[in-house]
């Protein structure tokens, strides 16, 4: 029969498994230049539409080829090594109301941007976005992978920071 481990032994173990969530959360990061070579494939998305209006038939498709391309990289143990993910999170960790109001606030910003690109016509005004949108994704997609990562970390704890109530 197993020995009941004594009250210091308990906590000492809840503290290395939370020791090691922490760790296995703080390499949720993605490698730098996967946010640069996104950025650059926003930009030359939306600046196609004004300088290359031929290109309207096949720069969907093109988009649609690297998104499918890098998600099925996520899947697999190898891509996800080459992209910067050594870790993958727990689908469990994350809320499912939480998932759905991120997915609500993403649409509603897309629809917000596109209803106000299409009644305004700014001389330019795709390749505008694009590098406004380039230069956010390169200056804060490290910063958004760490915030959700925090969020994960909340949502883990019951809502206290780092398991404290």
């Amino acid at each position: 029969m197993a020995e009941q481990p004594s009250p210091e032994e308990a906590a000492r173990a809840l503290r290395d498994v939370d020791h090691r969530r922490d760790q296995a959360l703080d390499e949720l990061h993605g490698a730098k230049w996967v946010d640069v070579v996104f950025a650059l494939v926003v930009f030359l998305y939306l600046a196609s539409a004004d300088f290359l209006p031929s290109a309207a038939e096949w720069k969907g498709l093109v988009l649609a080829v690297l998104v499918v391309g890098y998600v099925l990289m996520l899947r697999t143990r190898r891509g996800a090594a080459v992209l910067g993910h050594r870790v993958r999170v727990d689908k469990s960790a994350i809320r499912p109301r939480f998932a759905i109001a991120l997915v609500f606030v993403l649409v509603c910003v897309a629809a917000a941007v596109a209803l106000a690109l299409l009644h305004i016509q700014i001389p330019y005004g795709n390749t505008i976005l694009g590098a406004v949108l380039a230069i956010a994704l390169i200056g804060f997609g490290q910063h958004l992978r760490r915030g959700l990562a925090a969020l994960i970390r909340r949502s883990r704890s019951g809502g206290a920071p780092h398991g404290h109530a």
